[in-house]
């Protein structure tokens, strides 16, 4: 794998494969296609009523670590009054009118949608895999279902959060630093067995 690497330029993405252990897999990594982003942060002093107004069309906003789903969007507390919010299947220009609608005088939205790299991430080994170079407990006392964290991983900047039991985790990475995450997390799941699918896509 270390030959991967040096043959491969440092600003590509890893091509989907299977690394490390031949004969098992446990640890999956999926890039999430077909997915609009949007940060949406509420104007001073505004952050109640835009949870109100969230709340009321639908989506239940809460201010802190929390990923929510309501109203066909996915949202994640990423900072005081700040989320970053998800709609599959849409696009950035409609995801950005609907949060705009939304957040009338109560907060300013900015299109995502091409920034980051988002990838589902499981498999019996993800929590010790992910505990090489994530700071946050990954414990399931500790972390659970749609807990979320922004955070360095291995130096690169993330944001996560747990999206079910099994556990499975969903990671949004700047596009800038996905190179660098997904040899590290090749890396760090190789000796378990890692599958990565959907960088090939255009």
């Amino acid at each position: 794998m270390s030959d991967l690497f040096q043959s491969l330029s440092p600003a590509r993405l890893l091509p989907a494969g299977h690394y490390g252990v031949q004969g098992a897999t446990g640890v999956s990594a999926q890039v999430v296609a077909n997915l609009a982003a949007a940060t949406l942060m509420a104007r001073k002093g505004k952050t109640a009523d835009l949870i109100a107004a969230a709340t009321a069309s639908g989506l239940p906003l809460v201010d802190a670590p929390k990923a929510v789903s309501g109203a066909g969007l996915e949202a994640v507390g990423t900072g005081p009054g700040k989320w970053l919010v998800f709609a599959e299947g849409s696009d950035g220009a409609t995801l950005r009118r609907r949060l705009e609608a939304l957040a009338d005088g109560l907060g300013a939205v900015t299109d995502q949608s091409d920034a980051n790299l988002v990838l589902d991430i499981s498999g019996p080994k993800v929590r010790e895999a992910l505990a090489k170079g994530v700071a946050v407990d990954l414990d399931p006392r500790a972390f659970r279902p749609s807990d979320a964290a922004t955070t360095p991983v291995s130096h690169v900047g993330v944001t996560f959060w747990q999206r079910g039991d099994a556990p499975s985790y969903r990671f949004a990475v700047g596009n800038t630093f996905a190179p660098a995450f997904l040899r590290w997390l090749a890396t760090s799941a190789a000796e378990y067995g890692f599958s990565l699918e959907g960088t090939d896509r255009g």
